[in-house]
């Protein structure tokens, strides 16, 4: 572990409430980056760095303890289908060089840098739904490892899982993140059809939530939480969190609507409605929060206040 990671974790451990940055990818679409429909914002740190920069910044002079590199959708697994294998590298190692230039433009080397890897297969224009392809273990297990290998080498703090909601794409990826040296923060998405139904992973609602959890506990991570979910959803989450994990509670939501490749801002929640369900969460335990996708700097600078 980082010494940053060790003074922040030691902070959060003695009621310090940690402001992790909002959607780095949907901010970079606000800001006018080209989104594809096939790698989302895979991208931008080859078609628009200074933008990335910029957009990281962005977070830190809005409070952010913590900016996450833009990783979410450059692994193997969605960049090779659209004919980028040759970029890989190239891709995955601007996105942490993006990350670590800003915090040192910031002149604040206390902010943590987090890695991000998704299970994500890809996506497709118009359509907000799972990609779903044949892919092997073994490919999966590359994939991972190589997106690991990348935070391992590359100087960040710790590693962020996100958007986990399904048990066949998560396992080889806990598998590979209990092996790492890095300190790791699995996050979870969840939704609920209506008001009679129980919590589901986000993609497939035969799955529920608690037993993703249940999987992930396993693994006993540095912290476990609810990300990339609606605002309601989210106490509940750390509810039943807390019946299994007693590590650091994370917990960053989404707001609006992805219609691929872009993001749909018009119903996104406002700063001050954030903090009062944030306040919320703050008390039922969570010991960082943050933003997902459609949340951006504005609603970082009003969570920060609540630190």
């Amino acid at each position: 572990m980082t010494v940053r990671y060790t003074a922040l974790a030691s902070k959060m451990l003695s009621g310090k409430l940690a402001i992790l940055d909002g959607g780095t990818s949907t901010e970079l679409d606000r800001r006018g980056a080209s989104m594809d429909g096939m790698t989302w914002s895979a991208c931008a740190s080859i078609q628009a760095f200074d933008l990335l920069v910029e957009t990281h910044q962005a977070y830190i002079d809005a409070g952010a303890d913590i900016i996450t590199v833009n990783g979410y959708a450059s692994s193997r697994l969605v960049l090779e289908p659209a004919g980028l294998s040759d970029q890989i590298d190239t891709i995955n190692k601007k996105n942490i060089e993006a990350a670590l230039l800003a915090r040192d433009r910031s002149g604040n080397p206390d902010v943590l840098v987090a890695g991000s890897v998704s299970h994500s297969l890809g996506f497709r224009s118009g359509v907000n739904k799972s990609i779903e392809r044949d892919v092997s273990p073994n490919q999966f297990s590359e994939a991972f490892d190589e997106m690991f290998l990348f935070y391992e080498e590359g100087e960040v703090d710790l590693v962020l899982l996100e958007m986990m909601s399904l048990p066949i794409r998560m396992m080889p990826l806990f598998e590979r993140a209990s092996q790492s040296p890095l300190p790791i923060w699995c996050g979870l998405s969840a939704r609920r059809k209506d008001q009679a139904s129980e919590i589901t992973g986000h993609h497939d609602g035969s799955i529920l939530l608690i037993d993703n959890i249940h999987e992930a506990s396993k693994h006993q991570f540095e912290g476990m939480g609810i990300m990339h979910t609606s605002v309601e959803l989210i106490e509940e989450g750390i509810d039943v969190i807390k019946a299994t994990h007693d590590g650091l509670i994370t917990a960053y939501p989404d707001s609006g609507v992805f219609k691929s490749p872009n993001w749909d801002f018009e119903e996104v929640i406002s700063p001050a409605d954030l903090v009062t369900f944030a306040a919320q969460w703050k008390t039922s335990g969570a010991n960082v929060i943050g933003g997902c996708c459609g949340l951006g700097p504005s609603h970082i600078e009003a969570l920060a206040k609540l630190s």
